[in-house]
Order: C-alpha cells, then sequence, then structure tokens
C-alpha cells in the first residue's frame, strides 16, 4: 500500500486541502468547545468530576495521558500523584534513560563534544592542511545578511560575539579548495566525527523521547519551561558546542530546587555568556597581563588584543528583564549599567577544544556599585555577579514575577490575581522554593476551575508529545518530527530572542500552522513518519469490518475520554460522510518538505568516500561546504544515518481509520489541554 506522502508526490489535491483548512479552523474557533470539554452535556457544571481532574492533571503536569494512565492515577489517588511528581526522584525511570542511551553528546562535557564534533579549523590544524578563508566581500555580506535578519533586541551585539570568538582563516588557501575539502571529507569519515548539526537532532530527540515516555512528567515539563525562560539560541556560535551541556547541566538538576539556584547555574554557563555576550563585558580600563599570553590560543590572544574594551549591558538587561523581575520590575537603566560593571570578568575560557566559564580579574570593574538600593563594596571580584544574583532573587517582583510565569503555563493565559499573589506569597516564604510554589499552584481551588479545563492552547511540542502517548505510540525522535515542529511555528533550540517562545495562544493560532497539525495528525495516524510508528488496530480496539461511525466513536473515547461538543462531532461526521480521503488532506508543501527529509536521511547514511563518488562528486560537497561556512549551515560531511531504523517498515493502516483519528487529534478539543 502506498503511503499519505506517495499519493501526495502522485497528485495534490488543492480542494480537499481546502476542505482541511477549512475544518481545522473552524473547529479551533469553535464557540462550544470549553463548554462541552468540560462535560458531555451541552449544561454547565460548578466543578469536574474525579476523571476530569485527573485528565487535566495529566494534561497539565505531563504530556497527556497514555492508555491506562487515568485509572493508574485513580487507584494512587490525585494527592499521591502530585506528590510523586513533584519529587521525581522517587520515580524510576530506567527505561526511559535506556531509550537514550545511543545520544551520546548527551553525557559529553564540552570538551568531548568539541572532541567528537570538531569545528573545521581544528581538523585543519591536525591534517596539516591549508584551512579555508573567505573571500573578505562574500563574508562581510553574509555578516550583512544575518545582521538584517535579526530578531534579537541586541542584533548588533550579537554580530560582535560571532566575529570576536570565530577562530582566524588567515594561515592561507581558499574556501574553494577542494583539496582541503576532501581531505576534511576523508578526516571526518575516518575517525568517526560528526557534525554540529547532530548535537541539534540529538537535543530534540531527547526532549521529545522523554516528553514521551518519562514516568517524570512534571520534571520533563519544567525542564522545557525553565529552558525556554533562560533561552539561548542554538545556532549563535559556540551555543552549538555549549548548548548540550546547558540543558543537561545547568536546568535540568535546578528545575525543582530554588529558583536563586537556578539562576546561578545558567549565568555561568558557557551557552548563556556567550549568547547574551557577557564573555566580552570588561572594564573600559582593562588591560591584559603578560602572562594570559601563555594560557590561552593565539586566535584569542589576538582577539582580546585589538579589542576595544568596555561594558556590555545585554546580559545584565535581560537578567533583570527577562530571568527575574519582569519589564515593570522596578528597576532603572542605571541598575542595568550597575549590574552590567558587576558582571565584567565573567567570561569563557576559549579554545579550539572546549570553552567553559572562568573569571578574569584584570577584566573586573572593582569598584563600588549599587543594584536596587543595595551597596556592593568595592574589590569584591567575582562575589559581586552572584551577591546581584541574590538580591534579585530576593526582590518582590521577583517573586510576582516567576509567580506569573508558573500560573500561566499551569492554569490559564490570564491567571487569576488571587493565585498569584498566594504563590508569591509562597516564594518568598520558601526562599524561591519552585516545588512548594507548583505545590501551591496544583492544590489551589483556580487550577480545578472548570472555567481553565482544556482551556490552553498546546503548542506544536506538546500536540507531537500528547499525540503519540495518546495513540501508546513509538518514537526515536527522528529528525523528521522536528520538522514538523517548525512548520508548526516551534523549531526547538531555535527561538532567536532572550524570550522564548511567548506562552499565549495567539502565538501558536495562525492560518498555516493549523493546517500543518491537521497534517501533522494524518502524518502521525497514517504512520508516515519515519521513526515514528502507531498500531491503531491495536489501540482502537476495533474490528476490521467496524463502520466509520464505531471507528470516530473509538476515537473520541480513546483521545478525548468521550468529551466532544455537539459541533465538533457534527463537522467530523460530515467530513468523513463526504469521504475526504487521508492523501487529500495533505498540502504538496508538507510533500516536498518530507521529501526532502527523505533526501537528507539517504544522504546521512552514505560515506564520505560515497558521497565523493557520485556525479557532483568534491564539486558538490565544496558548494555545500562553502554555504554551510558562510551561512552557519549543516556541513556536508560528518552525519551518521539517524539511529538506524528510518527506514524500518511501519504497521499498516486502513486510511480511512487513519483519517478518523487524525481528524479527531485535530479537532479543538485535543489540541487544548
Amino acid at each position: 500500500m502506498k503511503n499519505v506522502y506517495e499519493l501526495i508526490t502522485m497528485k495534490r489535491r488543492s480542494a480537499a486541502a481546502a476542505v482541511a483548512f477549512t475544518l481545522i479552523v473552524t473547529l479551533t474557533f469553535g464557540p462550544a468547545i470549553r463548554t462541552a470539554a468540560v462535560t458531555k452535556t451541552s449544561g454547565k457544571i460548578s466543578r469536574l468530576t474525579e476523571e476530569q481532574k485527573i485528565t487535566h492533571l495529566l494534561n497539565r503536569l505531563g504530556y497527556g495521558p497514555r492508555p491506562g494512565d487515568i485509572e493508574r492515577v485513580k487507584q494512587i489517588g490525585i494527592e499521591k500523584f502530585i506528590d510523586l511528581q513533584l519529587h521525581p526522584q522517587w520515580l524510576d525511570d530506567a527505561a526511559t534513560e535506556t531509550r537514550l542511551a545511543d545520544l551520546d553528546s548527551l553525557r559529553m562535557t564540552i570538551a568531548e563534544v568539541y572532541e567528537k564534533y570538531p569545528q573545521p579549523q581544528l581538523v585543519a590544524r591536525r591534517i596539516n592542511a591549508r584551512p579555508f578563508q573567505a573571500d573578505p566581500r562574500a563574508r562581510q555580506a553574509n555578516q550583512n545578511q544575518i545582521g538584517d535578519q535579526a530578531n534579537s533586541r541586541n542584533s548588533d551585539q550579537n554580530q560582535m560575539s560571532q566575529n570576536q570568538m570565530r577562530p582566524p582563516a588567515n594561515l592561507g588557501g581558499r574556501l574553494g579548495d577542494k583539496d582541503f575539502v576532501r581531505k576534511l571529507a576523508a578526516y571526518y569519515d575516518e575517525h568517526g566525527a560528526r557534525n554540529s548539526m547532530a548535537l541539534l537532532h540529538e537535543l530534540q530527540a531527547q526532549r521529545l523521547i522523554r516528553a514521551v515516555y518519562s514516568e517524570r512528567q512534571l520534571q520533563e515539563v519544567m525542564t522545557e519551561f525553565w529552558f525556554n525562560h533562560f533561552n539561548v539560541y542554538w545556532p549563535k556560535g559556540v551555543a552549538q558546542m555549549t548548548t548540550t551541556d546547558y540543558e543537561m547541566r545547568a536546568i535540568r538538576p535546578n528545575t525543582l530546587g530554588k529558583f536563586k539556584d537556578l539562576v546561578l547555574a545558567t549565568a555561568k554557563s558557557p551557552a548563556m555568556l556567550f549568547f547574551l555576550d557577557n564573555f566580552l563585558s570588561a572594564s573600559p580600563a582593562s588591560k591584559m597581563p603578560a602572562e594570559m599570553a601563555n594560557d590561552a590560543p593565539e586566535f584569542v590572544i589576538n582577539q582580546l588584543r585589538q579589542r576595544k574594551f568596555g561594558v556590555n549591558e545585554n546580559y545584565a538587561r535581560e537578567l533583570m528583564e527577562l530571568h527575574t523581575l519582569g519589564v515593570d520590575g522596578g528597576y532603572t537603566q542605571k541598575d542595568v549599567q550597575e549590574v552590567a560593571r558587576c558582571f565584567t570578568g565573567w567570561t569563557l575560557q576559549q579554545s579550539l577544544q572546549s570553552s567553559t566559564f572562568v573569571f578574569r580579574e584584570w577584566m573586573h570593574d572593582d569598584g563600588e556599585k549599587t543594584v536596587l538600593g543595595h551597596k556592593i563594596p568595592a574589590g569584591g571580584g567575582v562575589k559581586d555577579g552572584e551577591m546581584v544574583i541574590d538580591i534579585l532573587a530576593h526582590h518582590p517582583s521577583a517573586a510576582k514575577f516567576i509567580a506569573t510565569k508558573l500560573a500561566r503555563r499551569f492554569v490559564s493565559d490570564n491567571p487569576p490575581r488571587s493565585l498569584i499573589d498566594r504563590v508569591a506569597a509562597t516564594y518568598t516564604k520558601t526562599d524561591g522554593d519552585i516545588r512548594e510554589m507548583l505545590r501551591t499552584l496544583f492544590t489551589s481551588p483556580e487550577f480545578f476551575s472548570p472555567q481553565v479545563y482544556r482551556a490552553k492552547i498546546k503548542s506544536p511540542f506538546e500536540l507531537v508529545a500528547s499525540a503519540i502517548r495518546a495513540l501508546d505510540g513509538d518514537t526515536n525522535g527522528s529528525p523528521r518530527v522536528s520538522q514538523y515542529f517548525a512548520k508548526m511555528g516551534q523549531p526547538l533550540y531555535r527561538y532567536q530572542a532572550p524570550t522564548g517562545f511567548p506562552d499565549r495562544a495567539d502565538q501558536w493560532i495562525n492560518t498555516g500552522a493549523l493546517v500543518e497539525r491537521l497534517n501533522f495528525a494524518l502524518a502521525l495516524s497514517s504512520n508516515s513518519l519515519p521513526g515514528t510508528k502507531v498500531d491503531l488496530n491495536r489501540v482502537m480496539a476495533v474490528g476490521n469490518k467496524a463502520q466509520a461511525d464505531q471507528w470516530l466513536n473509538r476515537a473520541i473515547a480513546l483521545l478525548l475520554n468521550g468529551a466532544i461538543s455537539p459541533q465538533t462531532r457534527m463537522i467530523l461526521a460530515r467530513r468523513l460522510k463526504a469521504g475526504v480521503t487521508v492523501k487529500g488532506e495533505m498540502s504538496g508543501d508538507s510533500a516536498t518538505v518530507m521529501s526532502r527529509g527523505q533526501a537528507m536521511e539517504n544522504d546521512e547514511m552514505m560515506t564520505e568516500a560515497q558521497k565523493l563518488s557520485r556525479p557532483e562528486g568534491v564539486a558538490g560537497l565544496q558548494a555545500q561546504f562553502q554555504a554551510a561556512i558562510l551561512n552557519g549551515g549543516d556541513l556536508p560531511f560528518g552525519r551518521r544515518s539517524w539511529r538506524g531504523e528510518d527506514n524500518a517498515p511501519q504497521p499498516s493502516v486502513d486510511l480511512q481509520l487513519a483519517q478518523i483519528v487524525g481528524l479527531v487529534i485535530g479537532s479543538p478539543e485535543f489540541q487544548r489541554r
């Protein structure tokens, strides 16, 4: 049987795609959605039933229920379930760790990442080849393009950091040197080295695998939440090599601890130091000591000698506005300047082999400072920055700001002031204990209010994870799924602004994203996502000779716990009666993207020698290499097939059954949590 994408490639049915678009827009904005989601009848209720409370918990504390999860929570009770999620160390998650065992980069130090995923400049030194040197005009044009496209509020400083940390390419040779490209490709092949895109793929894969399989659901939600709160942009220079360390060693261990500890861990992370340019920040009076020349690579020394030292305010501003106090947190521009002075000298020990945090006394402004009315004495050194974090973490605005963000994530886009005040009071009373703030949230009457039941729109990541869980599916986290995250508006680890993705419905509701949500649902239900599979015959537990309305009833019971509005049911029944097939629901653009993904997967399975033997040979690699170096993209070598599973046969599925399940996943009731 031909799969969905083969059928699409044969014939694109734009009229049917328009039907799919109309369906999903109508469903998402239908007026009866929320009322019907609370109760299976059209009447309103004053409180949730026990089963609805459990469904709500599974959707908010995690990524939705798997078959049997509601019954399991009933057995242990709601209070016990909350307590277990608040103490993830009490839950055995060995099975999930086993699924992650072959994602080696998750356990690597930054130095090991640099070794396994070497920069082309470092390889050039090792193989004694002439390293590339881009045409200055081409590089300048590329830098101008990057600067024009940057959506960061500090794009000029971002560009400076890119330039400062790029090792020089002035040792001879040109970017178009075929001999260099050939030797570089051979090195990656012979040494089992990989290019940095594999780091991104493994980061994205582990995020999805943990969300789908982990028993520690709340910890996974909080890891996603805090990474987004302290966002870094993976494609930016050194961040490619350090973001894995950032999530594994700065974010993940502190998700449920003290907020102050989390802020300090992120402040000292190489990824954050680079992303917000604090590694550049130095007192204008800085003078590099002579002995420094013996402790750093030549290119770093040359850059330091050529640099005009000055205080960089990027991190200081975002630390207060985005990380701790909020935009209305009561600080002034003078406070920003003083905080920036406190963090001078918090920089990177940078080499071609690693990037680590280091405090350089000679870069630090060691004078007296005043931050939010607090005197910071002269001569404090590295403790100046630590004192700032302590001041900010204990400020009343921090309690309010963090309480608001948590309430928005777990309760509603516009959480009640009374709830925010109680969570803020817990923050103050417990010295910023995240676990206790969450306990206050989860045990509040507002959390279980019928008005907030299925009232938040799922992000693309939440939609994908919850759909796979609801269908009891399997996934290896293939990059193919990550393509859908991006098409639906959430490219994981690639949100450029330091704000992170907004946690509001309007971030996810737009015409293109809504169509892609339905496209994903149909691709999942029809087993058209390599590396991810569902067995509808097993999970639906309905015979092959069942009628369409029986399948629809079963899908509603399985995916929505039976809660569906009359409007949604009417539209679904009408679509089924009209006989719109799965193959007509997918737009041609999606098919094109997925076919390109298949080409990329096939390319990754080839050795570098095989690539060089193709008709385009080294010329093709050379062209890709030039584009990658100039544009910061994926190198055309050092790739590997994705976990060796993407070409495995997928379970067959009845296309009408796949359509029914896909449309129910695309319904507003499932799109909400």
